[in-house]
């Protein structure tokens, strides 16, 4: 019996934990549009932990946007993943 109580235990405590791991997995991007004198770095600086570093997070926003280079304007609207 007791073997039986802490295998459903460690089952609810496994399923809690996958199900909080997996919440951002799925997040919906961000929407950001551009405004004059706005750069790549600028807006991956804004949007993502200072811990992260921009450049990883801006070839990330270039991929979701199909950018070929880094030149932006203003009034485009970029798609910023919410999973780097």
């Amino acid at each position: 019996m007791t073997a039986l109580v802490a295998t459903v235990v460690l089952a609810a405590l496994f399923g809690a934990f996958h199900a909080e791991s997996g919440a951002s997995a799925g997040a919906p991007p961000v929407r950001h549009t551009v405004v004059a004198g706005e750069t790549l770095w600028a807006i991956a600086s804004e949007h993502y932990p200072p811990s992260e570093d921009p450049r990883v997070a801006i070839e990330e926003i270039r991929s979701a946007n199909g950018l070929e280079g880094y030149r932006i304007q203003p009034g485009m609207r970029l798609e910023l993943p919410a999973d780097l």
